[in-house]
């Protein structure tokens, strides 16, 4: 949970200035990100336990290759 909420123990004006610099990218990440999450939340009201299963291994998978890659 700390390392989750880090982010938040930092200076706000920073965090306003770095999210208005790349407000573009940053606009489509999080669109992305959203549709990511509805498609999670219907997974799991639906009780997709193959879908679920592909989700998580998809996050794996990129998870393995950043550290493999920054390694």
């Amino acid at each position: 949970f700390r390392d989750f909420t880090r982010i938040a123990s930092s200076n706000p004006v920073m965090w306003r200035d770095i999210c208005l610099a790349n407000r573009e990218a940053l606009s489509a990440m999080l669109a992305r990100f959203g549709v990511e999450m509805t498609d999670l939340a219907e997974s799991i009201r639906r009780a997709d336990g193959d879908h679920l299963l592909e989700i998580f291994a998809r996050a794996k998978a990129a998870r393995d290759r950043s550290i493999e890659q920054s390694g």
